[in-house]
């Protein structure tokens, strides 16, 4: 089965940008010191196939949020207040929006073993050292896996 995960990352994708509070919203890894006070990068953790019918699939397309907050920034306290006040923010709305649009069903809170879950941590990027979290976000997908016949 071959999956298409295209459109279940630009809807990630939308959705952080609509919330407006990221100076950079990318697909993968930034390559250099992303600039301002928050920046995210959305990519693909896991993909599965957790059931198939005559005419589609349900999958869990799990991707990876992750935010950048430059560590040098002061006071350091902000830091963490701040990351932590935009990890609140997307959890709350991606338990309360279910409608995320194109074939994503809704999150796998519990379901399929799955859980949201954030994993704070620090990185460098390009000689920059940024707190981060790694947001894990389970999504169920209809159909974007092709069933071989």
């Amino acid at each position: 089965m071959a999956f298409d995960i295209t459109s279940t990352i630009n809807v990630v994708v939308s959705f952080l940008q609509k919330r407006g509070e990221y100076s950079l919203v990318q697909i993968g890894e930034p390559k250099s010191p992303p600039r301002g006070d928050l920046a995210a990068a959305v990519f693909v953790s896991d993909a599965s196939v957790v059931g198939v019918t005559l005419q589609t699939t349900i999958e869990i397309h799990e991707l990876t949020i992750r935010l950048y907050r430059n560590m040098m920034e002061e006071p350091e306290e902000d830091n963490e207040l701040r990351i932590s006040q935009s990890v609140t923010g997307i959890v709350s709305d991606l338990l309360g929006d279910y409608d995320l649009g194109a074939s994503v069903r809704n999150l796998a809170v519990g379901e399929y073993g799955r859980t949201i879950s954030a994993t704070y941590g620090y990185l460098d990027v390009g000689g920059t050292m940024y707190r981060s979290v790694d947001i894990s976000v389970p999504l169920i997908v209809d159909g974007s896996a092709t069933p071989v016949q």
